[in-house]
């Protein structure tokens, strides 16, 4: 009978440790979901809550951040000014700035002048500075701020490949469908 009583003990000790794992393994699992999912949708700042700017780095040679700085803190319109000196030979016709770059960036503040190709418009003229300004419930929390596009008057492209190309693409969208409207408001294409 004392090896009956042993094997019973046995048998309810290790159902319980089997039980115990399974529960253990449900609960680090749905953990692991959770945080996976909370990083495949990542959200923007809560603007009133900033205490500090997202770091802002240039993709860009010769387009250097010379200063980024809070303002409007504590409020829901907080916002960052980016300070881009433009140190080439060249102006800067186009530029993008994206939260982080790949697979979870987001656009930010994209400026084309060449837009319009009979009327481009310098956005950064060469050896000066200019200050953007992006507000940062637009901004990806925890992602670094990059100067990701830089095209120039000599019509060099320079930055993150990606971003050059979608902002390429986003000009051609828009001068077909202003080309469109010139058309239907009767204008010569």
């Amino acid at each position: 009978m004392n090896n009956s009583r042993l094997l019973r003990k046995l048998f309810l000790i290790s159902t319980l440790l089997v039980l115990s794992s399974a529960i253990a393994a449900g609960v680090y699992t749905r953990a692991s979901k959770s945080e996976k999912k909370q990083k495949d949708h990542p959200h923007t700042y809560d603007a009133s809550e900033v205490t500090d700017p997202p770091k802002v780095i240039s993709a860009v040679k010769g387009l250097d951040i010379s200063a980024v700085s809070l303002i409007d803190q504590g409020t829901p319109y907080a916002a960052i000014n980016i300070d881009v000196i433009n140190q080439r030979d060249e102006d800067v016709m186009a530029v993008d700035f994206v939260a982080g770059v790949g697979k979870s960036s987001s656009g930010g503040i994209a400026m084309d002048g060449l837009l319009f190709e009979d009327d481009p418009l310098v956005i950064i003229p060469r050896h000066s500075l200019k200050t953007f300004t992006w507000h940062l419930g637009e901004i990806l929390e925890g992602e670094t701020v990059v100067l990701a596009v830089g095209i120039f008057s000599d019509g060099k492209e320079e930055g993150d490949k990606g971003s050059v190309d979608r902002l390429k693409k986003s000009r051609m969208l828009n001068r077909e469908r202003y080309r469109k409207e010139k058309v239907q408001g009767g204008g010569a294409q």
